[in-house]
Parts: structure tokens; C-alpha cells; sequence
């Protein structure tokens, strides 16, 4: 009897598109999933991390998550969540016990004993018929420990040998306690050749040691994976797959195929096909003089999908004239189309002094800037030599995970 998994991952509950919230997102997307997983007969959803936007989400992205435990519980569908490098892996475990008498199992961290993320998928009839490794976001606590003499690569590769070598210890668990029956593991990593988006550009250890696929165990029928916002297979394995965002979290995204996947385990027989997820709003960025701008504006009307259209507006003009900060502000403050919205706007000049202001985008507050791209901004600044702007990432990935953790704890 066949076996169905669908993989989501990716959702960044909270996530604010500059100030936008995207709660209303969210809820169309979850709308939609429900009843797909009834129609398709979905045995267990699967979600490869990320959960949460950040690590200590407000209580309305909190009762948003288990509001949604609640309607799958209903459904009679096992869920199966791993934590991500976003995900307060305590938050995650704290229900621990009481949603797993809801059939939901969640690995927020890395456990002492890798057989804890080992989860059973049952068939109708009662039999299991396929076994998933839950694996979480694995941080660079978790596992490297290295020499002080070691160099930037060796260090990465110590980094890489240890995702490595958790994924090992699981195919050989799967083989030596479930003989016979088909495995996938799920995960939260850079593959080799995978591309990101510019809501994924955290500087961390585990963006910075992407894994090569042909080194990850074969034992399992699929990697189904999270950390990647836009669908793809790195480098045409398909084996390995990243379901992608089912949202678009940043306006680079807003061309991504947003899709879920569903895989079929029938005996020794596996497959998968993706599933589209129909958008709910379009996401426009506008470049140009300020004279294109307002020329396209002219252009652009409200669509039939349910939300509001969200509008980037990218100005560029030859020389620094303060009047023309002044001409894009207004045009935007005079703007005024039904189910239209400019939600960010900026100006940069090609002809202005060097200085501590070329760091940032003209028009962007350093508030909106994460803490890793204010140290990418200044080591692109510096122009220091490719080993030595390796190491300092490498340290400062550091830094950000230990003050990362702390907060989670």
C-alpha cells in the first residue's frame, strides 16, 4: 500500500517584507494546504525547518503556528517538523510530549541520541512502510572542533565531514533497525550548486560549508531539504530536493516557482511530482530614473489575486541632488492606486563621495539591515584579499551563532 509525504519547508511564520506583515499570506497558504492534503490523501507532512521568522516569535505568529497543528491533527496526518537555523530549537520541544499524542513530532535541535530522529510512517493497513530522519539545522556547536592552527578551508571541511557524518550514523540506524524498508531524511543545508536569495544571505557557518551530494549516504530514497527559498534539485540530482518557500519572502523571490512536494513510496517503487501553490499577491520592483519610475507607475494595475500588489521602487540617477530625494518621496506619498502599495523606496546616485555611507544603500536604514550583511557590506568595502575575508567570515559566523544561541536558550 502506497505511502504519501508532502514537503513544505520554509514558512518564516512572523516575516515582515520590510514593514509589511505577511500574516495574511500565511493563512491563504494554509488555506489551500488543508484541503490539498485530504484530496491527495497525504500520509505525513513534512517540515524541513524554519518554521519561524525568528527565534522568539510574538504570540500571534505562535497561536498562527498551533492553530495549524490543530487543523492538521484533525486530519488524521502525521507531521514531522525539524528545526531550522531560524527555530529556537526549546521553543520548538517545549509542547514536545503533548504534540506527540497529536501524531506530531518535532526535532528543534540535534539530539544526544540520533535514534530520536527516527520517526515511523505507517500505512493504512498498520505496517511501517517508510522511516524519516528528522534532522534539524545543525550548528557548528553541535558538532566542529577543530586545531587553532587549522586554515579557513579546513575548518569548512571540518564542518562539512560532521553534517556528513550525522546523516551516516542514520543511514546505518535505518539499515541495522528497519531492513528492507525505504528511508528519507530531511535537513536544513546548503547543497553544492544550490542558489539563494537575498533573504537567505545569513553569514553562517552552515551557509559557508555547502555539502556535495555525491558524499551525503545513498541509503536514503530522497533528501527532502529546507534552507533554499526557490524549489530546485543542486546540480540535477534528483535526489536531492528543496521544496523552496511556499510564500515570496523577499522581492528576489518574486519570480520563484513557489510548489510543495509530494513523494510516493509503493514497495520498492519512489517517486515525486510537485504541486504549484497558487499565489496570493504579485510583488513588482520598479528600476530606473525617477522619470522611468513614474512612467511604469502609470502602467501598472491591481490584478485578481487576493492581496494587495507590493511595489519596490529602485531609483538611480547620475549626480547627488538633494532635490531629487525629495522628488522620489513625493511621488511616493502622492501615489494612491486601489490595491496598490509602495511599501519601500530608494535612491542611489552613480556620481558621489566615497565613504562610510557607500556601506548602505541610500534610503535604507541600518535597521533593516541584518547583522551579517553590514559585515559582508564592510568587507566588500575593504576589498581584503579572498583568504583573509574567508577567515574573518568565519569568525564572525562564529560570533552570530553563539549570540544566536544564546538567545535561543
Amino acid at each position: 500500500m502506497a505511502i504519501r509525504i508532502l514537503h513544505t519547508s520554509d514558512l518564516h511564520i512572523g516575516k515582515r517584507l520590510y514593514e509589511k506583515e505577511l500574516a495574511e499570506d500565511h493563512q491563504l497558504f494554509f488555506g489551500w494546504l488543508i484541503p490539498l492534503i485530504e484530496t491527495e490523501k497525504i500520509d505525513a507532512l513534512i517540515i524541513p525547518g524554519d518554521i519561524f521568522d525568528v527565534a522568539n516569535p510574538s504570540s500571534e505568529s505562535r497561536k498562527m503556528y498551533y492553530e495549524l497543528l490543530v487543523r492538521l491533527s484533525r486530519l488524521k496526518c502525521k507531521v514531522i517538523i525539524a528545526g531550522g537555523n531560524h527555530d529556537s530549537p526549546s521553543m520548538l520541544e517545549a509542547p514536545g510530549e503533548l504534540l506527540r499524542e497529536l501524531d506530531i513530532h518535532v526535532t528543534g535541535g540535534l539530539p544526544e541520541n540520533p535514534a530520536d530522529m527516527l520517526v515511523e510512517v505507517r500505512d493504512r493497513e498498520g505496517k511501517t512502510g517508510l522511516v524519516i530522519a528528522s534532522v534539524p539545522f545543525i550548528r557548528d556547536a553541535d558538532l566542529r572542533r577543530y586545531a587553532s592552527d587549522e586554515s579557513y578551508e579546513d575548518r569548512l571541511e571540518s564542518t562539512r565531514a560532521g553534517i556528513i557524518r550525522v546523516y551516516s550514523e542514520l543511514a546505518v540506524l535505518c539499515e541495522n533497525s528497519y531492513p528492507g524498508i525505504p528511508a528519507l531524511a530531511m535537513g536544513h543545508f546548503f547543497v553544492s550548486g544550490g542558489s539563494i536569495s537575498e533573504s537567505e544571505r545569513d553569514i553562517q557557518v552552515g551557509n559557508l560549508a555547502a555539502v556535495e551530494s555525491s558524499r551525503l549516504p545513498s541509503h536514503f530514497s530522497f533528501y527532502a531539504l529546507g534552507h533554499l527559498h526557490n524549489p530546485q534539485s543542486p546540480g540535477g540530482d534528483s535526489k536531492i530536493i528543496y521544496s523552496g518557500s511556499p510564500l515570496a519572502l523577499s522581492f528576489s523571490e518574486r519570480d520563484n516557482a513557489n510548489r510543495v512536494i509530494i513523494y510516493q513510496f509503493e514497495g520498492k517503487e519512489t517517486s515525486f511530482r510537485s504541486i504549484p501553490v497558487p499565489p496570493s499577491r504579485k510583488l513588482i520592483k520598479i528600476s530606473g530614473t525617477i522619470s522611468d519610475i513614474r512612467k511604469q507607475l502609470v502602467n501598472i494595475r491591481a490584478d485578481e489575486l487576493p492581496l494587495t500588489t507590493l511595489l519596490e521602487l529602485d531609483a538611480t540617477e547620475e549626480n547627488e541632488d538633494p532635490s531629487k530625494r525629495i522628488e522620489l518621496e513625493t511621488l511616493v506619498s502622492e501615489y494612491d492606486e486601489e490595491r496598490i502599495e509602495i511599501i519601500k523606496s530608494r535612491i542611489s546616485f552613480r556620481n558621489r563621495t566615497a565613504g562610510t555611507a557607500e556601506l548602505y544603500d541610500t534610503g535604507t536604514g541600518i535597521e533593516e539591515l541584518k547583522p551579517a550583511e553590514v559585515f559582508e557590506r564592510r568587507i566588500e568595502n575593504d576589498k581584503l584579499e579572498e583568504n583573509t575575508a574567508g577567515m574573518l567570515r568565519e569568525a564572525f559566523a562564529e560570533l552570530l551563532e553563539e549570540v544566536l544561541h544564546k538567545q535561543m536558550e
